[in-house]
């Protein structure tokens, strides 16, 4: 017997793509969230919001400048009491950054990596388009994330994790192979289910960031990124829904 899905509608679509990018980028600008259901032209995305002066963090005088002034005992004492950890224990990084937003930064790369893998694969073996076009949008949008939070990182001389390195949400080595030999609606469903999983694990990644983050840029992303993709969570489940 074949079962017809009924697609969701193209609204639905609109809500994947750059969205963590257009929340962000309106965070960042004061401008509030947007209407998801709007037919406005998307705004610039993450990366280019977070190069504004109040999402990049300071950058650290040249040599050349500091060796210029000669700094006073206060500035030495201020200099050292900046160093030391901070009333929760997270010692404080370069460019108005602390631990807990070097961390995050460190986590979501390769969380949002595993789901550009899982979001190519989609785009080869999905049954249904809309999990096709599902995947492409999620495809853009951690990619334009990802740029942003390697440029913070490289800006706080620091790494991302490992590719595999396990966190809430991400799944085995083993499940991506075993989602990789899928296809059809095979693959739907099960491209859907762990997408689900995924996207609940960065939200609650994100929402630590939002508790214990000090920098502005982070957090604003942190935001947008629990708005995005609890939309996106809320799609996904009413598509599994139909499925079952």
């Amino acid at each position: 017997m074949t079962t017809t899905i009924r697609r969701l509608p193209a609204a639905t679509v609109r809500v994947t793509g750059t969205l963590t990018g257009v929340l962000a980028a309106a965070l960042l600008a004061g401008c509030g969230t947007p209407d998801l259901a709007g037919e406005a032209a998307s705004p610039a995305p993450v990366g280019q919001a977070a190069a504004s002066p109040a999402a990049t963090p300071e950058t650290t005088p040249t040599t050349e400048t500091a060796t210029e002034a000669t700094p006073s005992p206060d500035a030495t004492e201020t200099s050292e009491a900046a160093a030391t950890p901070d009333e929760t224990g997270a010692a404080q990084q370069p460019g108005g950054s602390k631990a807990a937003d070097v961390a995050f930064a460190r986590k979501m790369v390769p969380h949002h990596l595993q789901a550009l893998e899982m979001a190519r694969l989609a785009q080869t073996r999905a049954g249904d388009p809309w999990v096709g076009q599902f995947a492409a949008k999620v495809a853009t949008a951690r990619d334009t994330d990802i740029r942003t939070f390697k440029g913070w990182l490289d800006m706080w001389g620091a790494e991302p994790l490992p590719r595999d390195h396990a966190m809430p949400g991400t799944q085995t080595r083993a499940e991506i192979e075993a989602l990789a030999k899928l296809n059809g609606p095979s693959f739907d469903r099960k491209y859907v289910t762990l997408m689900i999983e995924h996207d609940n694990g960065a939200i609650k990644l994100a929402r630590t960031e939002q508790a214990d983050g000090s920098f502005d840029g982070a957090k604003a992303l942190a935001t947008a990124t629990v708005t995005a993709l609890g939309a996106e969570v809320k799609e996904l489940k009413k598509y599994r829904d139909l499925l079952d």
